[in-house]
């Protein structure tokens, strides 16, 4: 990058990622489409991410928009391949130096798109003006980027809550307390997992929204390696009132419920183990208990395999 509007360019983005930080190394080597790598490392040492940054500066790149997005084109073939089959996560960063807008927008197979009606040679991407480069949303988003493939991505995603099934593995007991805000498309609530490990109770607190989404379809997908069944404690007295209401009638001359069906434990056994109290129409809340199925009594074979040193790991098959 050799006229003066790239280097600035990239000096307003070293400048951003370092106020935020990022460490920013620029690649001053002229090569397919890399101008920087940005790398954050927490407060421990440990590193966190490592970002391949292209830095498009100019107003020329703004020309174009539609849909709240300006549109980033001029990539070729040669381009597309090595950003999405990169090693590192990649990112375009396009800087207006005129009003110092600064945006960005992830390099992948699914933001990078064909001309033409994927009909053309060259490909283009949209680059939200909503994405500024690097407020808080963006840090987070950038934090958590990952171009691996989906079977590392998923791996990592079980071993972030393997402690959670050791517990459940020696005896402990994880609890899922959820609050739904039913009449609420946001998906707004409040989640958390309750954890007795036999020694003391820790409570962890998942801090996210479901759009659009009941939180009886979420909880299968967040705790995959679960199965769930109703905390018969937490549950009791409302299952009970349920239970009079059809189960039962009040005989008014003696003072007393009379039983015209099912017992109170056949009534609750036929009861959806992923069931909530309804809290006056507002909010469902739910408090489960969970336990491995099979994919987490696998997870947990697996990664006692896999973190230990096994022999004959460099053996390959050779074709006769």
């Amino acid at each position: 990058m050799a006229n003066h509007t790239e280097r600035i360019g990239v000096h307003h983005c070293a400048e951003i990622a370092e106020d935020n930080n990022w460490l920013f190394r620029e690649q001053p080597v002229n090569d397919v489409g890399i101008d920087a790598h940005m790398e954050y490392i927490e407060s421990s040492g440990r590193p966190k991410q490592l970002l391949a940054v292209q830095i498009k500066s100019g107003t020329s790149w703004f020309k174009e928009e539609k849909d709240g997005a300006v549109i980033f084109r001029n990539i070729d073939e040669r381009q597309y391949n090595y950003w999405t089959s990169n090693s590192l996560p990649c990112i375009v960063v396009l800087y207006n130096p005129d009003d110092k807008t600064c945006i960005w927008q992830k390099l992948t197979t699914e933001t990078i798109e064909r001309t033409s009606n994927e009909k053309g040679k060259g490909f283009f991407v949209r680059v939200p003006r909503t994405q500024v480069f690097l407020d808080g949303l963006a840090n987070d988003l950038l934090l958590s980027f990952t171009n691996l493939p989906e079977y590392v991505t998923n791996y990592n995603f079980l071993l972030s809550q393997i402690e959670f099934m050791r517990i459940i593995q020696n005896g402990g007991i994880v609890k899922l307390h959820s609050q739904e805000w039913v009449n609420k498309s946001s998906g707004k609530g409040d989640t958390e997992l309750i954890v007795d490990d036999g020694k003391s109770i820790t409570k962890y607190s998942y801090p996210y929204w479901f759009p659009y989404t009941l939180y009886t379809d979420v909880f299968p997908k967040l705790f995959p390696w679960a199965d769930f069944s109703a905390d018969e404690d937490f549950y009791e007295e409302n299952d009970r009132d349920t239970w009079l209401q059809y189960c039962c009638y009040y005989d008014e001359e003696d003072g007393e419920w009379l039983n015209v069906g099912d017992t109170f434990e056949e009534f609750r056994r036929k009861l959806n183990p992923i069931r909530s109290i309804d809290i006056i129409g507002e909010v469902a809340e739910y408090m489960l208990v969970l336990s491995l199925n099979e994919l987490g009594k696998s997870f947990l074979t697996v990664n006692e395999f896999t973190a230990k040193k096994q022999v004959y790991t460099g053996a390959r098959p050779q074709g006769i």
